[in-house]
């Protein structure tokens, strides 16, 4: 009783030791609060409270609040004083006391004073203690449910309630917040929602520190039906100035599984511990399990969770609940291939098929796209992104090519196709459920052959294409070493190379020499090397390469001057692209109408001493455009 320990306290006013509260702490998970004390500073953590004073245990055990205990920090155990021997002893210091005043009192045959307040610190004015009783009706309670699962528990009126992407969060006037979620999991004990939930924490909130053992956790009329567990941890969350103290309960009740989170900051968790419990307590079921609990659409932009088996499938028009990159690879294999085969059909068939043959092309294309943006929007749930990032991204991409900004277009697609990739073969997944779901299952024998194979398929088209380049045999690539074609790939596309091998177009059918007009082999400086044309389908399409004989000290000029005559004294310019660039070199792209509804539209570049140029006359109507637009976008400079 007379020897002096360090003791770790909240606060100190001045030197008055009486006026510190004495800092508790749940060290062995069960519970009970006690208070670490001894003799030698360093073996009391300093990080446990403000302040150490130096009390006797005489003073000690009359300040520990009651139902508190002591653990005194030997040099090589520690040795704890159980609550219930705390308040025997507290006992007989006050008779001792008592005595030792009423022995002096009648020595010196003094009246009998008032009864002696024991000298000790009040307890924190809203804390509750085991065994008080709380004063329920003080908190005027109300009744919350989740309707869709049936969850029900009480909450202070006062507090105030809001929406979270997965279930309700109520914060009171201080700090306080707590947090209710449910799903319906029959397949799921109360020991692996522990784990999960555990899981969970450890994953997202590495800055807590779990204080002791999950336990135990009871409420009223709970029995055999309700089974219960908590966990608690410690540590500073993001954003915060003081040490909290975040508690998670997890409860199954009839084959739904609910996790109840508090959070607060340490000293308000103590004074309120009795409330909380009183919380965990009123927990129930109203109604059988009607499904999964889903908040309606936030802030958060949560798609909600989706019951336990119900993995989305291949092809299906819901974005709901998630898949891993196994299973996004399996699924890529049976969308992609009939995308691909249908875009490649449509261009050689379309143009021979009728409008609404044409139109049900596009509509199996437009389909097919939609499940490849399905199956990136719950690739994006599992890593808990929200898939409105990938409508934007993809509004932005599609804005800027209405503008004309090519430039920013070949970026962000390159950024995003870049993007997916990485994301489905290497950014792994949430551990445990996210705001989208729970985690995906295992994957079947089915979902890994099918992810075999695309990545057979993709390595094996990667590996075609470095070789056609001459990557497999050694060579030096060379992208216009295969050029030399004398025969079309295609009866209806010939594929033409300039002499010097830097241009290359794809004709629709063998291109005729056109003799260079005399006017224009009269003009100084000017030597037209070659000049081609071709009909087809009453379609005019004419290649033009000039020679300069030396290199212009304004590209762009050149450019300027290239559109100007694409244009002439009786065109009516219709759209134009002037900020293009083959392999390099300035260029650009004008569409004219003429005189009678004739179109004149031409794609040309400067490059060196040269100029190259394919144009194309015919009619506006739909099918000409699009085989003009097709010659074209044929038009590129090899290097």
């Amino acid at each position: 009783m007379h020897t002096h320990f360090f003791v770790p306290v909240r606060a100190a006013s001045g030197s008055a030791a009486s006026s510190a509260e004495l800092y508790l702490t749940d060290a062995a998970g069960d519970g009970k609060r006690t208070v670490l004390v001894a003799q030698v500073r360093e073996r009391v953590d300093q990080q446990q409270g403000s302040v150490l004073i130096s009390l006797q245990g005489l003073d000690l055990v009359r300040m520990l609040q009651p139902g508190a205990g002591i653990r005194i920090a030997l040099s090589d155990r520690v040795f704890e004083i159980a609550s219930e021997r705390v308040e025997w002893l507290r006992m007989g210091i006050e008779a001792s006391l008592a005595k030792a005043a009423a022995t002096a009192r009648d020595a010196a045959g003094a009246p009998a004073p008032a009864p002696v307040v024991p000298a000790q610190a009040p307890p924190a004015p809203v804390r509750q203690q085991a065994g008080v009783p709380l004063d329920i009706a003080a908190l005027k309670p109300r009744n919350v449910t989740i309707a869709d699962i049936g969850l029900a528990f009480f909450v202070p009126a006062g507090w105030h309630q809001s929406r979270t992407p997965r279930g309700l969060r109520f914060r009171d006037d201080s700090s306080s917040v707590l947090e209710a979620t449910g799903l319906h999991r029959p397949n799921v004990s109360l020991r692996q929602w522990v784990g999960m939930r555990l899981a969970i924490v450890q994953h997202e909130m590495r800055y807590l520190k779990q204080d002791g053992e999950p336990y135990d956790i009871d409420g009223d009329d709970w029995g055999d039906r309700v089974k219960g567990k908590a966990m608690e941890f410690t540590g500073t969350f993001p954003g915060d100035e003081c040490e909290s103290r975040y508690l998670v309960a997890c409860i199954r009740i009839d084959g739904t599984v609910c996790a109840m989170t508090i959070r607060a900051p340490s000293d308000a968790f103590e004074q309120n511990r009795a409330l909380y419990k009183w919380f965990l307590s009123r927990v129930d079921i109203t109604a059988a399990p009607a499904g999964v609990y889903g908040a309606p659409a936030s802030g958060a932009g949560s798609a909600g969770a989706i019951e336990a088996g119900d993995a989305p499938g291949v092809f299906g028009f819901s974005m709901r609940g998630r898949i891993g990159r196994m299973r996004a690879l399996a699924y890529s294999l049976p969308v992609y291939l009939p995308l691909v085969v249908l875009a490649i059909g449509s261009a050689a068939i379309a143009p021979k098929m009728s409008r609404g043959g044409s139109a049900a092309i596009l509509a199996a294309i437009a389909v097919l796209m939609f499940f490849c943006v399905r199956l990136m929007v719950l690739r994006l749930h599992d890593v808990n992104v929200s898939g409105k990032w990938l409508l934007g991204f993809m509004l932005a991409i599609g804005l800027g090519g209405a503008l004309g900004k090519e430039n920013f277009v070949i970026v962000a697609s390159l950024m995003f196709w870049t993007g997916s990739m990485l994301m489905y073969c290497f950014v792994r997944g949430s551990d445990g459920d996210n705001d989208f779901g729970e985690a995906p299952g295992p994957d079947s024998n089915l979902v890994k052959l099918g992810a075999g194979m695309l990545i057979f398929l993709q390595t094996a088209s990667i590996g075609l294409h470095l070789q056609r380049n001459g990557f497999g045999d050694g060579q030096v690539p060379n992208p216009v070493h295969y050029l030399d074609r004398s025969k079309p790939v295609d009866p209806n596309v010939w594929f033409w190379v300039s002499p010097d091998k830097n241009m290359t177009v794809d004709f629709p059918g063998k291109p005729q020499e056109v003799a260079t007009p005399e006017a224009l082999q009269a003009r100084p400086g000017s030597g037209v090397t070659r000049q081609l044309s071709t009909t087809a389908e009453g379609r005019i399409y004419l290649v033009q390469v000039v020679d300069y004989g030396h290199t212009p000290l304004d590209a762009k000029l050149v450019v300027l001057a290239m559109r100007a005559s694409v244009i002439g004294a009786e065109g009516e310019l219709v759209s134009e692209k002037m900020s293009l660039f083959f392999m390099g070199h300035p260029g650009g792209e004008v569409k004219v109408r003429l005189p009678g509804g004739v179109m004149r539209s031409a794609r040309f570049a400067v490059a060196g001493s040269k100029t190259y140029m394919a144009l194309a006359v015919s009619k506006s109507d739909p099918a000409s455009t699009a085989r003009v637009d097709e010659f074209l976008e044929s038009f590129t400079l090899t290097r």
